[in-house]
């Protein structure tokens, strides 16, 4: 069960998932009103969303260019 739970929380292709999906989530729930509410100085909870999903899914794609610059490197 450790091993499967490793497995998961190590899997960049997931987190990259993940980080889309949580992005769009919050996108979703602000967007017609993202502009006007940045404007007015209210932020709500989707903001938050959308910053979560946003960092989640640059540290994932961070992780997958750096497995492949490690691939990158051991071809040569």
């Amino acid at each position: 069960m450790k091993k499967w739970i490793r497995e998961i929380a190590g899997n960049s292709y997931l987190h990259t998932f993940l980080g889309v999906i949580v992005a769009l989530t919050g996108l979703l729930e602000v967007g017609e009103t993202l502009r006007d509410d940045f404007v007015n100085g209210k932020f709500r909870s989707g903001h938050g969303v959308v910053l979560i999903g946003v960092w989640h899914l640059l540290q994932s794609l961070s992780e997958i260019i750096e497995a492949s610059d490690y691939l990158d490197e051991g071809l040569e």
